[in-house]
């Protein structure tokens, strides 16, 4: 098997479809090959999408109140593109990325943004996308209670750790 490290980098975007294929099929590949090996990092996704899951309530609560008004939409294309962790966190948990479409601008609404919210379970969008909040969002998160709110944080960066740690134990397995 190729070397993954130069397939996936912060640079793999699904507009380079020879690269983004590449890197789908290397990352299938190295799940099926490497099946035992990887069962940890199938492992840390599943916790990760309860992570997620565990903090969808919060964020909806404070989505409702504010993003029906928004004037100017921060749900643009550039933020709905998986990277290349995204793809292993998809793939671990045995399920693929969306078909995107072409002639989309990164600068537009995202696609699979519809009248009310996102068409992508929270706990399998890309990373980036789940967590960019507007500032008026944040402000709004940051005048509500503090437990909640404080709750939400710890999550957060468990989610962070169990991501990184995901990511890490592929690497270290796929080499």
């Amino acid at each position: 098997m190729p070397s993954l490290h130069p397939i996936l980098n912060s640079q793999l975007t699904w507009h380079d479809s020879k690269s983004w294929n590449e890197a789908l099929l290397l990352i299938n590949r190295a799940f099926v090959q490497n099946m035992e090996g990887l069962s940890e990092v199938v492992h840390i996704a599943g916790e990760l999408r309860k992570e997620i899951d565990s903090v969808d309530g919060f964020i909806q609560k404070n989505t409702a109140k504010i993003c029906p008004n928004c004037r100017k939409v921060c749900c643009i294309n550039k933020h709905g593109y998986y990277d290349h962790h995204d793809l292993i966190y998809i793939t671990a948990l045995g399920l693929k990325p969306p078909a995107y479409g072409s002639g989309i601008k990164d600068t537009e609404p995202c696609q699979f943004l519809c009248a009310t919210g996102c068409t992508i379970d929270r706990s399998i969008r890309p990373f980036r996308c789940n967590w960019h909040f507007c500032s008026e969002l944040i402000d709004f998160m940051n005048s509500g209670p503090a437990k909640p709110l404080r709750a939400f944080n710890e999550r957060f960066r468990a989610l962070q750790t169990l991501r990184h740690e995901m990511v890490e134990r592929f690497f270290e397995v796929i080499g």
